[in-house]
């Protein structure tokens, strides 16, 4: 039997009769890979009540009884009172905050699974970096079409390898989300909370630029390693970077975003770790592939057996260009070269050669919008909070 958590379950208390904020948030994370047992950690170092769930049984064992993570962040210790079960609905009971740290092609099943017994007031954040494969959707989306209605939901984005996290080693992260008083008070508390475990946590309410960097930049990793592979040079992987910078931005103003959202930790931040490291799983992977002569299409698989997000970001996003007439010249590279339909040198010589599009930033089309609350991109006054900026657009 696991401890109850104090008073009854948050998803049998009605939505007007909770308290917002309360005296240390709560926190569940839905996935015990290596982000979600990092995030899990730092939420604990933080002094914040922590469960973690994990689908295998043997995992959350582990977790509870040797205080690591031996299948995904070996030889690391997790500090003392992180909570672990496989037991999804005992997790979710009185959070106060939700991280889904689970891939993005299976945020929607855990999703619909765990929507019954999500407390009602839970901030709902998507920690996965992608879109949805076969609907294109953001991870917003998938969130909201599962949670019930009203549930507040965001993005939890930014340069974070699990590993310096779970260590305490300073990290700036961004959450996007729509502005939702009750749900800014929740995310102003946790980010005053992680400070305590060297996170430092920007509010941004551009919540479609946080998720397109996210979903865009391993992809960009994986052709930085191409580069790499095939002894293009220092210069190459640059403007290749350049390169996917744009395709960034093309893809936020068309789906209703703001560019320069792409100037935070979640944009530039996290493509500079991702595409510059070696630690990078997405860039390993990339210089397998550019070190191949040939390479039969399939499930890609990293050093360590597991699909990269890259991979899977670079076919997914085949679906919102299609449906924006867009073409995202990096993506399609990675999508050729994982295909099969071409080698990553030529591959690569398409991306460096093509023109980059001068003409200025503009809505390609109506935005996707987070909700009907939501009107067009507006720059705001920043509303400057204790360890905070938030970025406030103003609310058609």
């Amino acid at each position: 039997m696991h401890p109850r958590n104090r008073g009854e379950s948050a998803a049998h208390v009605p939505h007007a009769a909770r308290t917002p904020v309360r005296e240390p948030l709560e926190l569940a994370v839905l996935g015990a890979g290596s982000w979600g047992t990092a995030l899990a950690a730092a939420s604990r170092r933080a002094g914040l009540p922590t469960r973690l769930w994990s689908r295998r049984p043997d995992v959350a064992h582990a977790i509870r009884t040797t205080g690591s993570n031996p299948r995904h962040l070996p030889g690391i210790g997790l500090p003392e009172g992180l909570q672990a079960s496989d037991d999804l609905e005992w997790v979710l009971q009185g959070a106060d905050v939700v991280l889904f740290a689970v891939p993005c092609a299976a945020l929607r099943e855990l999703g619909e699974v765990a929507s019954a017994a999500l407390p009602r007031h839970a901030l709902v954040l998507a920690t996965c970096k992608g879109v949805e494969p076969g609907s294109g959707k953001l991870m917003t989306q998938v969130l909201r079409e599962v949670c019930a209605k009203g549930q507040p939901v965001g993005m939890l984005a930014g340069p974070s390898f699990a590993d310096e996290v779970v260590r305490g080693l300073p990290t700036r992260l961004t959450l996007g989300m729509s502005v939702h008083p009750p749900a800014v008070a929740v995310a102003r508390q946790l980010a005053g909370a992680l400070r305590a475990a060297s996170i430092e946590l920007e509010l941004c309410d551009d919540e479609i630029g946080v998720q397109v960097a996210g979903a865009l930049k391993n992809p960009v990793a994986i052709a930085c390693g191409m580069a790499s592979a095939q002894g293009l040079g220092e210069n190459a992987r640059a403007a290749i970077v350049a390169r996917g910078l744009d395709d960034m931005r093309r893809l936020t103003v068309a789906l209703g975003g703001r560019g320069e959202t792409l100037f935070r930790s979640s944009g530039v931040g996290d493509l500079f770790l991702t595409a510059s490291s070696s630690h990078s799983r997405n860039t390993r992977l990339g210089m397998r592939l550019g070190a191949s002569a040939e390479h039969r299409a399939g499930a890609p698989a990293d050093d360590a057996g597991e699909l990269t997000e890259g991979a899977s970001a670079s076919q997914a996003l085949a679906v919102l260009e299609r449906r924006l007439q867009l073409e995202l010249q990096v993506p399609r590279a990675v999508r050729d070269v994982l295909s099969g339909r071409c080698s990553a040198g030529r591959a690569l010589k398409r991306v460096l050669e093509q023109p980059i599009d001068e003409a200025p930033a503009g809505p390609i089309r109506p935005g996707l919008h987070a909700s009907s609350g939501q009107g067009a991109a507006h720059d705001g006054g920043a509303v400057r909070v204790p360890g905070v900026v938030w970025n406030h657009r103003a609310l058609q």
